[in-house]
């Protein structure tokens, strides 16, 4: 914390290329060469067992140093390689590939941003910054860490000027984990110590403190169980219980069992009320499209299986309501983790936020904003998709539940997980009036 408030004061007291006016900026590109992250309720694999697992290490705070908890961050994510002596950058497979062969130099993130004002400035002083953290370490440090290009570091980019959802209200550059790729571009392993470390290494050299960005490793997080967490975990293995109760499931049922239930029962409601006749060999294959499990039951298919009628119905339905029903369908399942992941936020107790108080009420000042605009100008779909998320946001306690932070992020199983509790939807709202102008 020390060196946070010495880098405030000294963003404070020096000449600085940005401003630090609030704008709103929609994300440049989701997950970058790093790639998306699931919640729980999107991977079809994961068991209800695996699930209550994940809440019972919630609610007790049994989350172990293996599953790597931290901070999931809201800015611009680059992932970054030291090669041939320079920093080099990579945005895409096609620059991760041949030991980053075609990654971008400095000047080749300067040419790719260049006309794109605010992104443009940040880009730029993010890659000159991080050239510095990380050319001050001894080469054998970079050899160990990068493999001359066969490594990439996945950092976020966080500053006022293309500022997401959350005011975090400092310029940072933080280190998520180091990837190492094979000749093709693709994955073969991710090392979340190593981000830890690296931010702790340019730390004790001091280049931490760089021209325009504090680099640094993630936050720390303390894991620590939920208030009344033998209640807690009583209430939501109820509602677990519940769900999978009303999906005829069992606790070794898989997300993508749960859907593919869900869709049929929704899907045989709407062909009742619209006097539609599906076989029930046909029920299975529209409901994992429903459901987006899988597009395999295409439409020469369906129309082979279907009446003339049942087919124009369905094709009707996907095409108008089929976003919706997708929503409907998970609903159960992302609610009750918006709520967990909302009630684990509000117990920690350090953010990256600079101000989370401060940080907090704006968000919730500019929500409220966006949440009247939208019902005043918005169309149906619009609306609908709007009461959609006021629910999730409902069933998360409401925005007196907002917490600085985009979320969590950990390990389970081998694979990487994230918790955005009331952020999710407060994004979506957020970003229904970003894409619209």
């Amino acid at each position: 914390m020390k060196h946070i408030k010495l880098f405030e004061q000294w963003v404070a007291d020096n000449r600085h290329p940005f401003s630090f006016e609030k704008k709103t900026q929609t994300p440049l590109f989701e997950g970058g060469a790093y790639g998306h992250l699931n919640h729980p309720f999107d991977d079809i694999d994961l068991t209800m067992n695996d699930m209550m697992d994940m809440i019972n290490s919630t609610v007790y705070g049994s989350f172990s140093p293996d599953n790597f908890v931290q901070e999931k961050t809201d800015g611009q994510q680059l992932s970054v390689s030291w090669k041939d002596g320079q920093l080099v950058a990579a945005r895409n497979k096609s620059q991760l590939k041949n030991s980053g062969e075609n990654a971008l130099t400095i000047q080749g993130v300067a040419d790719m941003f260049k006309g794109r004002g605010e992104i443009e400035t940040a880009y730029n002083a993010a890659m000159n910054d991080m050239s510095k953290a990380i050319g001050a370490l001894p080469d054998d440090v970079k050899e160990k860490y990068f493999e001359n290009g066969k490594k990439f570091a996945s950092i976020e980019v966080i500053t006022p000027i293309t500022q997401n959802t959350v005011p975090y209200g400092l310029n940072m550059l933080v280190f998520h984990g180091v990837v190492e790729y094979d000749e093709t571009g693709n994955p073969l392993g991710d090392d979340k110590k190593a981000g830890i470390e690296l931010g702790k290494l340019i730390k004790d050299i001091n280049a931490d403190v760089q021209k325009t960005f504090y680099v640094r490793g993630p936050q720390d997080m303390e894991i620590k169980p939920l208030p009344n967490s033998q209640k807690r975990g009583a209430y939501y293995k109820k509602q677990l219980g519940m769900i999978i109760k009303d999906n005829s499931l069992l606790m070794s049922s898989t997300v993508g069992e749960y859907a593919k239930n869900r869709a049929k029962i929704l899907l045989q409601e709407e062909a009742d009320k619209a006097g539609v006749e599906i076989p029930e060999t046909s029920l299975g294959g529209l409901a994992d499209r429903i459901a987006d499990i899988s597009k395999s039951y295409n439409k020469r298919q369906m129309k082979n299986d279907l009446s003339p009628e049942a087919y124009a119905w369905y094709d009707e339905l996907e095409k108008k309501k089929g976003k919706a029903l997708k929503r409907q369908i998970y609903a159960p399942l992302e609610n009750l983790f918006i709520e967990l992941g909302t009630e684990f936020m509000k117990n920690m107790s350090s953010f990256l936020s600079a101000n989370p108080t401060k940080a907090a009420d704006e968000m919730r000042k500019e929500i409220d904003g966006v949440i009247s605009k939208i019902k005043k100008e918005g169309g149906p779909q619009e609306i609908e998709k709007l009461e959609h998320e006021l629910s999730r946001i409902a069933a998360a306690g409401g925005l007196e539940s907002i917490v600085p932070t985009e979320g969590i992020t950990f390990l389970y199983k081998g694979k990487m997980y994230k918790f955005t509790g009331i952020f999710a939807p407060i994004h979506q709202i957020r970003s229904m009036l970003a894409y619209k102008r």
